[in-house]
């Protein structure tokens, strides 16, 4: 009878032993298909997207990027490349990026001010929302911000999930050693008439249109309307690159 009971145990342990060693299988198989998924919160922040890396030597490298600086102190300055045909990924610093294409925008690494204490200016990826040879430049940097939720219909500690937008200049100045200018920041605002009418100086007629705030050459340092802001440095560019011509 024990015999019995003990083989009975031994039989149904091997068949429980078995349906576990299954089930690893198949949750070790999901687990590496999910580190291998593609994914794409932002251009900061995305995991084997089809684009186009361009380095500053000339090379076009279309592939799979893999980019993450939004974790910017847990991470390298770098963007991953897998590209067509090649067995290995490739890492390319952030310096020697020109640019990225990624789903039909261009993206330059830049340096900008993200608005903490001290310096706090650092690498993102931004898209250019002018022409290539532009004399000043405008760029767009879209996040995901995460925050907690103060509403009395929410449980404690929950949290949701807002995209932001935030926007740059470089003008003929800069080198790439310089962080871009927030559009709000202190390098254009407050008396944008004043400090932008300087960078277009050498452009006379426009900088007086700048200076004396005429519609659609001017814009507050408070604003709700990001679109006014940007319609306005646009209008701007557009008009100097055309000065003079």
């Amino acid at each position: 009878m024990q015999v019995c009971a003990y083989n009975w145990w031994k039989l149904h342990l091997n068949i429980f032993m078995q349906k576990l060693f299954i089930l690893l299988i198949i949750a070790g198989t999901f687990l590496f298909s999910a580190c291998k998924a593609p994914f794409y919160n932002t251009a900061n922040n995305m995991k084997l997207i089809n684009g186009t890396v361009y380095t500053n030597d000339g090379r076009e490298i279309p592939g799979q990027v893999t980019l993450n600086l939004e974790n910017y102190r847990a991470s390298k300055l770098y963007v991953t490349v897998l590209a067509k045909d090649a067995k290995k990924p490739e890492n390319i610093n952030v310096t020697d990026v020109k640019g990225l294409n990624i789903r039909n925008d261009y993206y330059e690494p830049k340096l900008i001010d993200m608005g903490g204490f001290g310096n706090s200016d650092e690498f993102r990826f931004v898209k250019r929302m002018t022409k290539e040879g532009s004399r000043i430049h405008l760029y767009e940097l879209y996040e995901q911000r995460t925050r907690q939720s103060n509403s009395r219909y929410n449980s404690a500690g929950s949290s949701y999930t807002t995209p932001e937008y935030s926007y740059y200049i470089t003008t003929p100045a800069h080198t790439r050693q310089q962080a871009a200018w927030n559009l709000e920041g202190r390098r254009l605002t407050p008396n944008f008439e004043d400090k932008m009418s300087e960078i277009v100086k050498d452009c006379t007629v426009l900088a007086e249109k700048i200076k004396k705030k005429e519609k659609g050459y001017f814009y507050a340092q408070v604003s709700l309307i990001d679109s006014k802001k940007i319609e306005t440095m646009l209008g701007i560019i557009d008009e100097y690159n055309r000065c003079g011509k």
